[in-house]
């Protein structure tokens, strides 16, 4: 009985911690998908940090805020409309579709982390380890719903099961007392308490119940080992988000979109026209640094990671011209964007149809020195997007019939959910 106790403790104070946690949890999963695009704790993105914000504002201005940035400042509410004044009076997504509880959890997020030490925060921001500077995999949160319950019901049934055998036990050491009267008579004045027995009987389950003992020790090992596996599996396979790769040439996105903001479609000319963005040919590159050699810091002579791009296509510097006797080497960047093959993803549909911005799914390109992935690409994250993004039926002859039935029904806009964007078939078959 005392291991059914330990059971019975071990489930409760299992469910109490993830009971406790499940605000924060459902906030980080919340401030993931719809804020990052913007917003870091820590640092300006394209909005400002968010770090301590709960401590400036009071949580019910924050989620009026968040729900709907434009009508709080069309009412006249002061601190809106100074906050909108000092960001250049850039408008605010508003999230209309989410409930108070869902605003109030990433509220809760944000104030938990802000109050993680610096160096934590710092790590969570980089996607990778505070001192190495080493790209982690992002992990969205094991305690999501579907996990929490699928878990739940597995330690509910374990817990049944190992009651029922207790019974049995129970049962059966009744029908044995009952047939052996002496036997069990003699057994209880030998008895002595469990903390003065020798080691070696304290183990006298498994020799009197050794089928009972083992499957007590199995059932506890599936609870732990279940735990660690769902951990694992919903975390780790397939997410990358924060994967960072060193490339074979440390281009740098910050300076060429956001110092000398080259167009997305220069260097990645098919996001608007094909299923792939494509990567740019050394050719693409050529048409500049044919000219440009390296920054100031070299004297004149040519960077080393500019005269990578010359090897690959066999560029002689001194001549400026090709070297039909150069070797022509391929530049071998590393993928850090991937898809399961199960889902269909088309950049076109999104960029040009769509008119979605780079950094609604890429994040801020244009300040990274190093490209990493921030989002986590998954279905979920996908979907949400699906529910929220707004599909351009003005200027767009495609959906004219339904912006004709739009206007008809005294309505504005209509998301990619309401036109078949969340059917299986659009990305699954």
């Amino acid at each position: 009985m005392r291991l059914l106790k330990f059971t019975s403790l071990f489930l409760l104070l299992s469910f109490s911690t993830r009971f406790a946690i499940a605000d924060v949890a459902e906030g980080e999963k919340l401030f993931t998908a719809n804020c990052t695009s913007c917003h870091a704790i820590n640092e300006k993105v394209v909005g400002p940090a968010l770090k301590d914000v709960h401590k400036r504002r009071e949580a019910t201005w924050l989620i009026k805020w968040i729900k709907n940035s434009q009508a709080l400042i069309k009412s006249g509410d002061a601190t809106a409309v100074a906050l909108y004044k000092e960001n250049n009076e850039s408008i605010m997504t508003s999230f209309e579709n989410l409930s108070d509880g869902q605003l109030a959890s990433i509220v809760e997020y944000i104030k938990a982390e802000s109050e993680k030490p610096a160096a934590a925060a710092i790590a969570n921001v980089a996607g990778g380890d505070a001192t190495t500077g080493t790209a982690q995999t992002a992990q969205d949160g094991f305690y999501n719903s579907t996990t929490f319950w699928g878990l739940s019901i597995i330690a509910i049934i374990l817990f049944v099961i190992v009651f029922i055998l207790f019974s049995i036990r129970k049962v059966v050491d009744q029908l044995y007392a009952q047939k052996f009267p002496e036997a069990v008579a003699e057994e209880v004045e030998q008895t002595i308490s469990w903390k003065e027995r020798p080691t070696s009987v304290r183990y006298k389950l498994f020799k009197k119940h050794p089928v009972v003992g083992t499957i007590v020790v199995i059932l506890a090992f599936t609870v732990v080992a279940g735990l660690v596996g769902f951990d694992y599996g919903n975390k780790e396979v397939g997410v990358q988000q924060g994967y960072a790769p060193t490339q074979p040439i440390n281009y740098s996105h910050e300076l060429h979109a956001g110092k000398y903001k080259i167009n997305c479609l220069y260097c990645h000319s098919g996001a608007d026209k094909s299923k792939q963005a494509t990567i740019p040919s050394a050719s693409t590159c050529m048409n500049c640094h044919m000219h440009v050699t390296a920054s100031k810091n070299y004297d004149g002579k040519v960077s080393p990671e500019i005269q990578k791009i010359y090897n690959a296509v066999g560029w002689d510097a001194d001549k400026k011209a090709y070297d039909p006797t150069k070797p022509q080497t391929p530049i071998k960047w590393v993928r850090i964007h991937n898809l399961p093959d199960l889902a269909y993803f088309n950049h076109a549909q999104h960029v040009k149809v769509g008119k979605v911005e780079c950094q609604a799914c890429h994040g801020p390109i244009e300040t990274m020195k190093v490209v990493s992935q921030q989002s986590s690409l998954q279905m979920g994250w996908c979907i949400n997007c699906h529910r929220e993004a707004k599909v351009d039926v003005a200027n767009n002859d495609y959906y004219q019939k339904l912006h004709d039935d739009l206007k008809a029904q005294g309505k504005s806009y209509a998301t990619v959910a309401n036109v078949g964007g969340l059917e299986c078939g659009k990305c699954h078959y």
